[in-house]
């Protein structure tokens, strides 16, 4: 049965900083929101009990994977990278790469995937009690990654507006499994986001969203036109959810996508107010315990609520 509905979110806590990122980790069910100025990581349980509250002694910080429960990794915003060794104390920090362009996390942890400035890639693994970093190079150059459970999603630049590829494993080193040619619109979207079903190539600030349908099997790429230009944007199933400045979400379902004709406009399934200070910056969908939608904020406020299959759930 396909995702209906947003429940009322609720306020788990503030940073009392601008949230940048998030992150996850199925196994144990752990969600981490990292903001920027001052630097910290505040970690939730995926039932919404908030947990420790950490302080990063960086000057600025705009990305962030979990390894475990109790390492992580953060990309500054000098494009350095640093290990967080016990992030529910006082961490230990250990740079571990430089000249990073982005950072993704890996929903099962263990490993994060980092792009250079150079066209290189790194994989940033978790051995014992270390963070190791393994460079290798990559075919072609990258604009945009995200490694799901058990595939990598990248956006290869190219003819006309690039190719989405779909590579088995936790790095784009396998050949693709899948691959679809994206229109020449979407040469200037820089973010992606996965799942075996549905990917949506987008640029937040931009109203222009390329999605692919027709996984596992094969692609076929589309480009749709959100009512306003999102500030975030992730996938789960066959649907994806959408926040905006003005303080709402929306939800995007498979028969919305359907309906939508080429680069048309396409009507939201359901829309709701987040109800909370800021404009939305961080947007994270879980699923271990029921499909979970968190939101962060430029205030440093976290929002959690339910993504709801039948009916509408009062908050």
């Amino acid at each position: 049965m396909p995702f209906k509905t947003i429940s009322a979110l609720r306020k788990l806590s503030s940073v009392d900083a601008e949230v940048r990122a998030g992150a996850f980790l199925t196994t144990p069910g752990l969600v981490a929101m990292l903001s920027t100025s001052p630097v910290r990581i505040a970690t939730f349980s995926t039932s919404g009990a908030p947990g420790k509250v950490t302080n990063v002694s960086l000057d600025g910080a705009d990305a962030v994977a979990l390894l475990s429960r109790d390492v992580a990794v953060v990309r500054g915003t000098d494009d350095s990278v640093w290990a967080l060794l016990d992030i529910t104390h006082t961490p230990k920090m250990d740079q571990v790469a430089r000249d990073v362009r982005s950072l993704a996390m890996r929903p099962g942890g263990e490993t994060a995937l980092a792009l250079g400035w150079d066209g290189s890639a790194t994989e940033l693994r978790l051995s014992r009690l270390e963070v190791e970093a393994r460079q290798f190079s990559l075919r072609g150059t990258l604009r945009a990654v995200d490694v799901g459970e058990t595939e990598t999603y990248v956006i290869a630049d190219g003819a006309d507006g690039g190719q989405l590829r779909v590579h088995p494993g936790a790095t784009p080193e396998p050949g693709a499994s899948l691959r679809v040619n994206l229109p020449r619109e979407a040469a200037a979207l820089d973010q992606v986001r996965g799942g075996p079903r549905l990917i949506a190539v987008f640029k937040p600030g931009t109203r222009t969203v390329c999605l692919a349908t027709g996984g596992p099997a094969r692609l076929a790429a589309k480009l749709v036109e959100l009512e306003d230009a999102p500030t975030a944007l992730g996938v789960i199933e066959t649907s994806f959810l959408a926040t905006f400045s003005d303080g709402r979400i929306a939800l995007y379902d498979a028969d919305a996508i359907a309906a939508a004709g080429e680069g048309g406009a396409i009507v939201p399934r359901h829309v709701a107010p987040l109800g909370g200070r800021g404009k939305p910056e961080a947007l994270l969908l879980t699923s271990k315990g029921g499909a979970t939608v968190w939101v962060g904020t430029s205030t440093g406020e976290v929002l959690s609520g339910s993504v709801v299959r039948k009916g509408v759930v009062v908050g």
